[in-house]
């Protein structure tokens, strides 16, 4: 026996069987099956094809409904194939119709194109052709001369070109316009790139450019100004001035560049065209107004640098030092003939201001004489050195200096911006209860202080606070308020009033007594350091809390009772008008504003309208 893949073969009495792989038997197999399986379907469809004949044959008139159904369907057959002819000879119509009028449209453009292809490249093929032609003339002479061949050459090309040339003109006719609009847009892209400006001129001459016309607009104002300022600061120094010389009237026009001015160079700019005696300078600005023009800015700036350097703090960021007086040093072009001597500029800006002085107008004691002014007899001996002692007689007309002699234009002063944790005063809810006799007061939640973290600006000038200026606010703990039952049940032959009738003196870290009585009229300037408490003499309700030229920061409680007290100068107030604030309670802090020398408390008290003197209440306050 033999092997061979999937077959093998066996010799049985000499007779070769052929037998065959296990995969050729499986499919073998399955196609048997398929073909049994599609014969029993046929017979099937074979049987209920026959039971269906036999049905209709037991239907009455079977034949002549069948006729009927076949004639139906016959026409209904032809119906339909008749229109569908129909249609396809009305679609084929439409389509022809449709083809032509295409066509007619697309001939007209595929000859034209076809035309402007030839007239495009005709010239061109047939110099190709030419030329071929021209190097085949050494082919065919081969017997003639270099110099033959040559001009049998250029009377070919002559001929070629004159028999030719209407097909040149032909393609320049389609060249020449898509060159030119080549060449539009080119010129059009190009010049839209390119930047404009306005080219300033002063007399004929270009002096730069600037970007727009209200540049020029604002360097024009400023030469102007600046010409009002020179001429201002020279008519003031007695120099005579011409309209002509100071006659300057720049113009502009569009113009390519690439760079330009800002406003003050184009103000250079036409200064300098104007006329030769324009020169580099310094302004001198002092408050906003132009002062003097000098040529030594950078000593200028040194010796102002110096006067302030002695207050300046590098290490400390929250120090800002600056004049009182805005003065500005500005670099640019002025007019020589305005031009002030250094020296001059630094004696008027150096000037003292004399110190305030005060006449006696009858005879006093040193000690005396500083109480009225609200002064130390120690602050008033430094400004006048021959006093020697309180005690001390001056004569009536004696004049005293009460405040030292300034250098004004120079003043320095100090601005330092400081945080500080502050209390915030609770409020006092009262609640009227019958329960509880006319004025008597139960507290029945306790207040608690809140605290705010106040961020603010101090000004300083000779080392005194000036100014305070509140940057920010931040509630760190929030107050809590006072719960108060006021007792409003009334007995017979009771009288109610708010106020005690007893007074607390209103600065408790006072430092002294000015003086007891101010333009005639009793009051109290109590002395104190700047920010110290001032507090509510007696219970009562705030009145009047508001900023007056002459009292400064004040406000007036009202007892009750027939009283009434004030506290003026203050720098702040910690109370509202309307709000009820019980005796010892903080309304405000010392300050020094309004008509005003020094820190401290104005105090005036009022019974039914009449001013009274603070001392009758106060005997154990001394000076």
């Amino acid at each position: 026996m033999k092997s061979n893949g999937g077959t093998s073969t066996t010799e049985y009495n000499g007779r070769r069987t052929r037998r065959r792989g296990g995969f050729s038997v499986w499919r073998d197999e399955r196609q048997i099956k398929a073909t049994i399986r599609h014969w029993h379907k046929r017979q099937r469809k074979d049987a209920r094809r026959h039971r269906f004949s036999q049905m209709l044959q037991q239907i009455p008139h079977a034949g002549g409904i069948g006729q009927a159904l076949y004639m139906v369907g016959f026409w209904t057959e032809y119906a339909a194939i008749t229109a569908g002819r129909t249609a396809l000879r009305a679609g084929a119509a439409v389509l022809s119709f449709v083809g032509s009028l295409i066509l007619m449209i697309l001939r007209p453009l595929g000859i034209g194109l076809v035309t402007f292809l030839e007239d495009l490249f005709q010239p061109f093929a047939r110099l190709a052709s030419g030329m071929r032609h021209i190097r085949a003339i050494s082919e065919q002479y081969p017997e003639e001369t270099t110099r033959q061949l040559r001009a049998e050459k250029l009377q070919y090309f002559r001929r070629g070109a004159k028999r030719y040339l209407p097909l040149v003109w032909n393609t320049l006719s389609y060249i020449l316009p898509v060159a030119a609009l080549v060449c539009l847009v080119w010129v059009v892209r190009g010049q839209m790139s390119r930047t404009y400006h306005l080219e300033v001129r002063v007399n004929g001459e270009t002096v730069g450019y600037v970007a727009s016309e209200q540049v020029f607009d604002s360097a024009r104002d400023d030469v102007q100004s600046r010409i009002a300022s020179a001429r201002a600061v020279m008519e003031a120094s007695g120099v005579t001035t011409d309209d002509a010389q100071w006659d300057i009237s720049p113009t502009y026009t569009l113009a390519v560049s690439d760079s330009v001015m800002t406003e003050g160079e184009a103000a250079d700019a036409i200064l300098r065209a104007s006329s030769n005696e324009i020169g580099d300078g310094t302004a001198v600005y002092i408050d906003g107004e132009l002062r003097f023009v000098t040529t030594e800015g950078d000593h200028l700036r040194a010796y102002l640098d110096a006067i302030k350097a002695p207050y300046e703090d590098a290490f400390d960021s929250d120090i800002r030092v600056e004049f009182v007086h805005d003065i500005q040093l500005v670099d640019g072009v002025y007019f020589l003939s305005s031009i002030v001597p250094y020296d001059s500029i630094v004696q008027t800006l150096g000037a003292t201001t004399p110190g305030t002085t005060y006449v006696l107008s009858e005879e006093q004691t040193a000690g005396t004489v500083a109480g009225e002014l609200r002064m130390s007899f120690a602050d008033l001996q430094n400004l006048n050195p021959s006093l020697t002692d309180t005690e001390q007689l001056l004569p009536a007309g004696m004049e005293l200096v009460t405040s030292p002699a300034v250098t004004e234009l120079l003043q320095v002063e100090v601005v330092r911006r400081q945080t500080v944790l502050e209390d915030v005063q609770y409020d006092t809810v009262e609640t009227p209860s019958d329960e509880y006799a006319l004025g008597e007061k139960v507290v029945v939640q306790e207040g608690q202080l809140g605290q705010q973290e106040v961020v603010q600006d101090v000004t300083y000038i000779n080392g005194e606070p000036v100014d305070i200026t509140i940057v920010n606010i931040v509630t760190v703990l929030p107050p809590v308020s006072e719960q108060v039952l006021v007792g409003t049940h009334v007995e017979s032959n009771m009288i109610a009033q708010a106020g005690t009738g007893t007074f607390l003196w209103p600065v408790p870290e006072y430092t002294g007594v000015d003086r007891w009585v101010e333009n005639g009229r009793p009051a109290a300037d109590i002395k104190a350091r700047f920010g110290a408490e001032i507090v509510a003499a007696d219970t009562g309700i705030v009145i009047t809390a508001e900023n007056n030229p002459t009292y400064g920061y004040y406000v007036v409680i009202d007892h009750g009772n027939g009283w009434q007290t004030l506290y003026a100068q203050m720098s702040g107030f910690a109370v509202s008008v309307g709000q009820h604030v019980s005796a010892g309670d903080t309304i405000g802090y010392v300050g020094s504003t309004g008509l005003s020398t020094g820190n401290h408390c104005h105090f005036e008290m009022f019974y039914e309208g009449t001013a009274v003197s603070p001392r009758d209440y106060f005997p154990e306050i001394d000076d």
